[in-house]
């Protein structure tokens, strides 16, 4: 009797956590189980998922394969293999229009030889270009517009962007980027003028830090400089920048602002930018966030809420302490979204003491527009850029919290809210959260080990946090026998699904009844839908 009652206590109160999420379908390539994984890209409602592969163990000699999948995880031409130039490794990618841009360097070397290999994702034609002359540049990204190629890197400690004809073979190296207390923010491609934008920090005249956006054309001719250097009081700097574009005429610039030379974070920022380059900023502190601290139980909320207000009566801009890093602006038709996430860093050593150090801060790898959020710091294209492999990482980081804001249009707060990473210690520097946005509902996941971790909010109000959910098959009869964490990927894909991938061991039974297990990278399509939550209710 005792045990039925634990089952049906177990049903009961194991049905809320695990209702939530479900494993849609799923599509598997074998693979043996330590195989790099596969690097994605959206491909308009589609995916493009593609790796290099060594022919056989220990062999320098690689082979390309990649593959495209619709909605349903189906795919009509199945898993394509190209050959690879030996002695090469793949260290850039990008996706224009129809096809698919991958550069490939020999050696590990900044000044190796490189060429692109070109794929046409509908004709299934592949050519091949050579890339002469370039500088030797740490490389940093790599973008493709109208065949003209965008390498962003470092050299000499300083930022350098070329622009190179992969038809004609000229090169050009673009004015106003390289010198001394510079940083790239940011690089984005704008399509719609046959364009790309160029987000600069640099200390102004009076040693004052100021952005810089620069447009350039496809010659790498610059077209427009908007210089942003009157921002807030004194000393207060603009610490990080992302550029999203609302319309066609205005631009948004949203990040984090502080006393940079203090590693003092203050809050948020909003620039609005029109098509005259006349720009307006609104500031936003912890005044205006009355949720920043709703991670925390009540009891610690309530105390550092009192702590801010202790603050502002004595009319002081309360500080942030740890990391405030910009991650994601989503512009959906009912206001702009911004996510934020919230760290610690536990060993500085390597760190910039010139500029706070963050993600973006050292550039991620165009997190803004790809499925490419790895947890896996053995992925060959971060080690290669960076120049260091896993062991060589001596920064930690103890991720605290995500913070989330929506803003309505008239640039007031609507809601703000945030979720707890309970503590998360990695030594991985790239966001692990990803965000949905369905109507009035927003959600936020991530995995953890072996888990997808959830979070939830509806209308501002947040239903649900730090839920775990197991990974699941959708063959019942099947088991997992073995999951290469470090491989786990959990993206956001389109509506209130979100795409998992990683590197698995499947036990699974033969026809004959044999027990058997296969090694696979698995892609599995995941719903959310938060409003199934039932909470917990306890007596009296």
């Amino acid at each position: 009797m005792r045990k039925a009652i634990v089952i049906c206590l177990l049903v009961l109160f194991g049905i809320p956590a695990f209702s939530q999420v479900e494993f849609e379908s799923r599509f598997e390539i074998e693979s043996d189980y330590f195989d790099p994984h596969f690097e994605m890209v959206r491909y308009g409602e589609d995916i493009v998922a593609f790796r290099t592969l060594a022919k056989r163990a220990f062999s320098v000699d690689r082979i390309f394969q990649y593959i495209v999948l619709d909605q349903d995880l189906n795919t009509e031409k199945g898993l394509i293999e190209l050959p690879v130039q030996p002695g090469y490794d793949l260290i850039g990618y990008d996706l224009d229009g129809d096809f698919l841009y991958a550069l490939f360097q020999r050696g590990s070397g900044i000044g190796g030889e490189k060429y692109v290999l070109k794929i046409d994702l509908v004709g299934l034609d592949a050519f091949e270009f050579s890339v002469e002359n370039l500088l030797d540049l740490e490389l940093a990204e790599f973008l493709v517009q109208n065949d003209r190629v965008i390498f962003m890197g470092s050299a000499n400690m300083r930022p350098v962007v070329q622009v190179y004809g992969l038809a004609d073979k000229t090169i050009h190296t673009v004015q106003g980027v390289y010198g001394n207390d510079t940083q790239i923010l940011q690089i984005r491609k704008m399509p719609e003028i046959e364009a790309f934008e160029v987000v600069l920090s640099r200390k102004g005249q009076y040693r004052d830090r100021e952005v810089i956006l620069n447009t350039y054309d496809l010659l790498g001719n610059l077209l427009r400089e908007i210089r942003i250097d009157q921002f807030g009081e004194e000393d207060q700097e603009i610490i990080e920048a992302l550029v999203v574009q609302e319309d066609f005429y205005r631009r948004s610039m949203i990040g984090s602002y502080g006393l940079a030379r203090r590693d003092s974070y203050l809050g948020m920022y909003r620039t609005e930018i029109n098509e005259f380059g006349e720009y307006d900023t609104r500031l936003y502190t912890l005044e205006d966030f009355p949720n920043f601290f709703n991670y925390l139980d009540e009891k610690g909320k309530a105390k550092k809420d009192a702590e801010v207000l202790k603050q502002v009566d004595r009319d002081k801009v309360p500080s942030i302490r740890n990391v405030y890093s910009i991650r994601e602006v989503r512009q959906e038709p009912d206001g702009m979204y911004v996510f934020f996430d919230h760290y610690n860093i536990i060993n500085s050593r390597g760190v910039n003491r010139g500029w706070p150090f963050s993600p973006t801060g050292m550039y991620r790898y165009d997190q803004w527009s790809r499925m490419s959020s790895s947890q896996d710091y053995w992925d060959p294209i971060s080690v290669r850029r960076f120049n260091q492999g896993p062991l060589q990482i001596n920064t930690e980081f103890s991720y605290i919290s995500a913070h989330f804001v929506k803003l309505g249009e008239d640039g007031r707060v609507v809601w703000d809210n945030s979720a707890t990473y309970d503590d998360l210690l990695t030594e991985f520097p790239e966001p692990f959260g990803e965000i949905a946005i369905v109507g009035d509902e927003f959600y936020h996941g991530y995995v953890r080990n072996d888990k997808i971790r959830l979070a939830y909010i509806k209308n501002g109000e947040k239903k649900f946090d730090n839920l775990d959910f197991e990974l699941k098959l959708i063959n019942e009869s099947e088991r997992i026998a073995d999951t290469d964490m470090p491989s786990l990927r959990l993206v956001y894909w389109y509506d209130r699904y979100f795409l998992l991938t990683g590197n698995q061991r499947i036990r699974y039974q033969k026809e004959n009844g044999q027990a058997a297990t296969r090694e696979v990278f698995f892609f599995t399509k995941v719903m959310v839908s938060g409003d199934l939550y039932q909470p917990e209710e306890t007596e009296d």
